[in-house]
């Protein structure tokens, strides 16, 4: 049954992606960024913001399949951006402009990642919170195990801000497994 779920919402995310682009509305949501004039980092926040509030009724995976190939032309107009809040110099040639981009795209990548660990923990969906109450004495009540969860949901966003500020904390390891 678990597997036949998955599949279902490959199946369904796929369509929608399909869909999506063939009615042409990745250049309708940059259209709306574009209109919405807003610099490379509170779009940056907007984003992160949208994948975080989504993880409260959607489980990752979800966002995963349909959220992020939406997001993904918008992060990579941004990439040239974010250059040097990465330690990056400005990109002067094709080959240095797809480094610039694949650094970024890890960076974005990491943090969501990040931010949808919290989906596993934010009411009313968190599989967290389902795994709890079933290991939870009888006496626990959901509310107790919401209320409870409160710090992790803290330190997750503090996590995510740490990734944020310091771009080295996710691009470190990939630079040492593929190099520069």
């Amino acid at each position: 049954l678990t597997v036949a779920m998955i599949f279902f919402i490959f199946v369904g995310a796929t369509a929608f992606s399909t869909i999506f682009r063939n009615v042409y509305g990745e250049d309708l949501i940059i259209e709306f960024i574009e209109y919405l004039e807003l610099g490379p980092w509170p779009l940056l926040i907007m984003l992160m913001v949208t994948i975080f509030l989504l993880g409260f009724f959607f489980d990752f995976l979800e966002i995963t399949l349909i959220i992020l190939p939406v997001f993904d032309p918008i992060i990579r107009t941004m990439a040239v951006e974010f250059a040097p809040h990465l330690g990056l110099e400005d990109p002067t040639n094709q080959a240095m402009r797809e480094y610039v981009e694949a650094q970024v795209i890890y960076w974005f990548a990491i943090l969501v990642a990040v931010n949808l660990q919290t989906s596993f923990l934010t009411p009313p969906f968190g599989f967290a919170l389902f795994y709890m109450k079933g290991v939870a004495p009888s006496g626990v009540k959901m509310q107790d195990i919401y209320k409870g969860i409160i710090p992790f949901v803290c330190l997750q966003v503090v996590g995510i801000i740490l990734v944020l500020l310091f771009p080295d904390l996710a691009l470190w390891l990939p630079e040492q497994v593929f190099g520069r």
